[in-house]
């Protein structure tokens, strides 16, 4: 081991000119290719998910979200909606110069974007938002447009369920009513001589009424029985349907906003120091490589003349 690292190192010491240009000539490489590459510029936005879907939980319970509310948060963040959202709105397939016209322009659209713009979860449970562009002032917008946009997102999904949910209730609580009245038809229709059968059916409902009076046959016990049982049923639906309603018309908590972006003028990438490093060491590689080759082949030669 240690007589094959000294080998290495006296092959190096006896190309160290070699070596020496290649490593000086790959770092001019790497910091010359830098001024060619596009200047890009990073805004950050940090934000903390909600507690709680409704704004009572949050004022009794004011504090942030915890690890299932953050990945909640990230995903949809990270969802092709969101990125089409953002898209949409910033016209970014314009921004990119793509050609609309090749088949494969959403992908490079969405790979681009995916480049980028990235999210990713703090040790605090807090959700990064980074925005990565050439342009610093678009960045910044983009960033702080996924804090205001994650909420409509949000709201437009829990929206669709809530709705459709509403909507069951409140056919079931319409049915319910057409019930009633036919039920008081029926009633009616059994007991139509009788000139205080409207006070009857105001007062079944009451617990100190007494309802003996009427009820004289078996038919219209049974209709009794089952116009108690639909009352009470549809006022159990009557104060779902209101809940529900006032659940709907209620705004839904917002992200918490802790740093919004702005625009940063000191561009993070590209970097001489690294691209001048990158470019030493593969340059250097590749020198080593062809002398390593070209004295083998010189072996090779002497040894079959």
């Amino acid at each position: 081991m240690q007589n094959t690292q000294k080998s290495g190192l006296t092959y190096l010491f006896k190309n160290r000119r070699l070596f020496a240009i290649s490593i000086l000539l790959g770092g001019i490489l790497g910091v010359s290719i830098t001024f060619f590459i596009p200047k890009k510029f990073l805004s950050t936005a940090i934000i903390y998910p909600y507690n709680s879907h409704t704004r009572g939980d949050i004022v009794a319970n004011p504090q942030f979200g915890y690890e299932v509310e953050t990945e909640q948060l990230l995903q949809l963040l990270e969802s092709k909606s969101m990125r089409d959202r953002t898209i949409n709105a910033f016209e970014l397939y314009d921004h990119y110069g793509l050609d609309t016209m090749q088949k494969s322009w959403k992908t490079e659209l969405a790979l681009k974007y995916i480049s980028e713009v990235s999210f990713f979860r703090s040790k605090y449970l807090s959700v990064v938002i980074n925005v990565e562009m050439e342009d610093p002032e678009l960045a910044a917008k983009v960033a702080n447009y996924q804090v205001a946009e994650v909420n409509n997102y949000r709201e437009s999904i829990f929206e669709e369920n809530r709705k459709m949910e509403y909507d069951a209730i409140q056919d079931e609580y319409e049915k319910c009513e057409k019930g009633i009245e036919q039920l008081k038809d029926s009633i009616y229709a059994v007991n139509s001589g009788n000139d205080l059968l409207y006070n009857f059916i105001e007062n079944l409902n009451n617990e100190n009424y007494d309802p003996s009076g009427f009820v004289t046959n078996p038919v219209m016990e049974e209709l009794v029985e089952r116009y108690v049982y639909e009352m009470n049923r549809f006022k159990a639906l009557r104060v779902k349907r209101d809940d529900m309603k006032k659940s709907i018309e209620e705004p839904l908590p917002s992200v918490y906003s802790i740093d919004e972006a702005v625009p940063s003028y000191k561009k993070v990438s590209p970097s001489f120091t690294v691209n001048g490093l990158i470019g030493a060491a593969l340059v250097f590689f590749v020198s080593l490589t062809m002398r390593l080759i070209i004295d083998k082949w010189k072996q090779l030669r002497s040894e079959n003349p």
